[in-house]
């Protein structure tokens, strides 16, 4: 048995030699317990292949043992046959489709992204977590692992750490002992390559790290690819950027960081959310000028976006003296370093970043990355750059069109494809120029929209616009919280197509509240309220004083605080009014009840009256009968004789056994009692409409009122 064991398991220790028989017993328990974990492999792997049956290795069949897998060296006892070890087992039957397994080096089935988006409701996790970048700056942040390795303190080798975006790392550089030495262009004479290169118009100190990247673009073949396609692609912008840079009496060749920020690529979107040629997030954005809704986001315009930059750079500057600190605060945003500043008592910037958790690591590069980008890009020769012809600088026409004008009528005035105008245009996000706000007047002057068109083409385009008036067709609408496009159509009795294809737009587009729409001009007119078919509420009854109830429909991605938030209720409230689990996702089409204020303040948020919908309590005979009525059956009850089963009494309704389960809340297999009443979903008309009686449905008792409060007992003095 040992030898046997031996062979088969590699664990069973070797001085099981020299402990024969019952000295086992006497042994450590370490290793009696190794030899019981090895017999009991052995004993289900034997059975799992077949090596050996349980009849061969249990105990016999004097033993009780019994065989749960018939052996490969047998079959299972026929019928005729007498067998003194009866097949207790039936054999299961053949899946109808089995699943075969794939060829080995076989391409696996694709997913199905739409499904995937079904299922999540929007943008799938995987997709919500993929970043969109520029190929030139993947490759630089990857050269960031290799240039500047840093030591995870605590960990020991084993899962490689190393894919780690340095975007998403917060930690600063790990303690050092001695601070980083100062490279001034006096101290880095052993470098004379160092010492003919041209700065730019702004300080720059050549610390170690701004010399490797430097080293980078001149000495590895990555490096030199991506300053190679940089120096080409600078040619698009740079020269319209850095005249309005000057404009704002700013160094010049900050215009570099926008390079390292977005590789001059004027369509990039971070998965933070930040976009254009200076990654602006919307709130800064907004907060310099510029417009970021569902109609325009001007972070995507070269022009505005960098105007925008200048004033924040500008800014940061002025508030920390040092174009380190200042760029610096642009990355990691100006909260964060001076709470840095403040903590580790130092406004030096490469002092901040010797300092442990002091600033984020990516802060703790970008700086470099800009210094040595600008270096670069004023000194093409030495790094091998002057053979590179630069791009063509994007030159066009500027016309300004009126608001709500399709940019394919802007498109066929100009004589250049609607593709063509987007791509120079991409901060339009729609099919069609923004409208204007509601409210603005017949009698006000409109807003024009800024267009740009192929050079040479602009007086073609205006003179053929200004012939065309599209303020007689449509008019603005403000989008309330909680609208939807086929809301906003039943209001104005249009179809849901025609506003989405006005809008340029999906129809399952989420409007975000506060946008504005286009909408068709109608003799009828917005309907001034809203009305739902009919909403479900939970089955009990609440009263609460100074207030009114409304009903919420909910929308994808709205949540319990941001509902509550904007009726003015709280949380918890909405938790208790409508049987829902705090710690879950609301879903898009359910409705909340809502009790708001009596006094308060809804136009902005799209909500139906208590009074102009039909309300149905969950488990009423209404809504039982209400929902049933659509699959074409109604709910009614019959009495179980004897010998009835779930599955006969569905059979007779056409339900099948599952239902039947579903719908009586038990088990198939319960035996039912003669007399007992059991509910079925039978069809409405036909045969089997009327042979069971209607059921009434439990409804909640009304409160207990005494009918002569003044004879019941005084609580203070108990009973008279």
């Amino acid at each position: 048995m040992l030898d046997l064991l031996r062979q088969s398991s590699p664990l069973l220790p070797q001085e099981f030699d020299r402990r024969p028989g019952l000295a086992l017993a006497g042994g450590s328990m370490r290793t009696f317990r190794r030899f019981r974990f090895c017999a009991s492999v052995f004993l289900a792997l034997s059975m799992a292949v077949g090596g050996a049956t349980a009849e061969s290795v249990g105990p016999g069949k004097a033993g009780g043992a019994r065989s749960l897998t018939p052996s490969k060296r047998s079959s299972p006892p026929s019928k005729t046959s007498k067998s003194s070890e009866p097949f207790d087992h039936k054999k299961a039957p053949r899946p109808k489709e089995p699943a075969p397994r794939l060829p080995k080096g076989a391409a696996k089935q694709p997913q199905d992204r739409g499904a995937r988006r079904g299922v999540a409701g929007g943008r799938t996790a995987a997709e919500a977590a993929a970043p969109v970048s520029d190929p030139e700056l993947a490759a630089l942040r990857a050269a960031d692992r290799v240039l500047f390795p840093r030591p995870l303190h605590g960990f020991k080798p084993g899962w490689s750490w190393g894919d780690a975006d340095p975007s998403v790392q917060a930690d600063g550089l790990p303690p050092v002992t001695e601070a980083l030495p100062s490279a001034t262009l006096a101290e880095a004479a052993h470098a004379e390559w160092l010492r003919s290169l041209a700065m730019p118009d702004f300080s720059v100190r050549l610390d170690p790290r701004v010399v490797e990247y430097l080293k980078f673009y001149r000495d590895t073949d990555r490096g030199r690819a991506i300053a190679r396609v940089w120096a080409r692609k600078v040619g698009r912008y740079t020269a319209a950027m850095r005249a309005e840079l000057a404009k704002a009496r700013l160094p010049k060749d900050l215009v570099w960081l926008s390079l390292i920020e977005s590789g001059h690529n004027p369509t990039i979107l971070s998965p933070a959310g930040a976009a254009g040629l200076w990654q602006f997030i919307p709130e800064s954005a907004r907060m310099y000028g510029l417009t970021v809704d569902r109609w325009v986001d001007e972070r995507l315009d070269p022009q505005r976006s960098t105007e925008g930059a200048a004033g924040y750079l500008g800014d940061l500057y002025q508030r920390f003296g040092t174009w380190e600190l200042a760029m610096a605060a642009y990355n990691m945003g100006h909260g964060g370093l001076l709470r840095a500043v403040r903590k580790y008592n130092t406004n030096d910037f490469w002092k901040l970043t010797q300092y442990e958790a002091a600033i984020p690591w990516e802060t703790t590069l970008y700086v470099p990355k800009v210094f040595a980008i600008a270096i670069v890009m004023n000194n093409l020769r030495a790094f091998g750059l002057d053979d590179i012809e630069p791009d063509p600088a994007i030159t066009f026409d500027t016309v300004l069109v009126d608001s709500r004008v399709p940019l394919d009528d802007v498109a066929r005035a100009a004589g250049v494809p609607l593709d063509s105008l987007r791509a120079m245009n991409p901060q339009y996000q729609s099919t069609r120029l923004p409208p204007d706000p509601p409210g603005s007047g017949e009698k006000t002057t409109y807003k024009r929209w800024p267009v740009r068109v192929p050079r040479g083409a602009g007086a073609k385009a205006t003179a053929t616009l200004l012939d065309q008036n599209y303020r007689e067709k449509y008019e603005p609408y403000t989008v309330r919280f909680g609208d939807t496009l086929q809301s906003i159509a039943v209001r104005l009795s249009v179809t849901e197509a025609s506003l989405a294809e006005l809008n340029g737009v999906a129809a399952n587009t989420v409007l975000t509240a506060g946008s504005v729409v286009l909408v068709p001009r109608t003799p009828k007119g917005i309907v001034a309220e809203d009305t739902e078919e009919q909403v479900v509420v939970a089955p009990r009854q609440f009263r609460v004083p100074g207030r009114r109830r409304v009903f919420y429909r909910v929308l994808k991605d709205d949540t319990l605080a941001s509902v509550a938030n904007i009726l003015a209720v709280t949380p918890e409230e909405l938790v208790e009014w409508n049987d829902l689990d705090p710690t879950a996702n609301i879903q898009s089409g359910m409705t909340l009840q809502v009790f708001v204020p009596k006094h308060a303040d809804l136009s902005k948020v799209r909500t139906v009256s208590a009074l102009r919908t039909r309300i149905l309590e969950v488990g009423s005979v209404e809504f039982i009968n209400h929902f049933e009525a659509m699959n074409g059956r109604r709910r009614m009850t019959v009495t179980a004789k004897a010998g009835d089963t779930l599955a006969k009494i569905g059979r007779h309704y056409g339900l099948s056994v599952g239902m039947m389960e579903r719908i009586n809340r038990c088990s198939r297999n319960r035996v039912l009692q003669p007399g007992e009443v059991i509910v079925v979903y039978a069809p409405a008309t036909g045969k089997n409409s009327k042979s069971a009686s209607d059921e009434v449905v439990g409804v909640p008792l009304a409160a207990i009122r005494a009918p002569r409060p003044e004879l019941l007992p005084d609580a203070d003095r108990g009973t008279p």
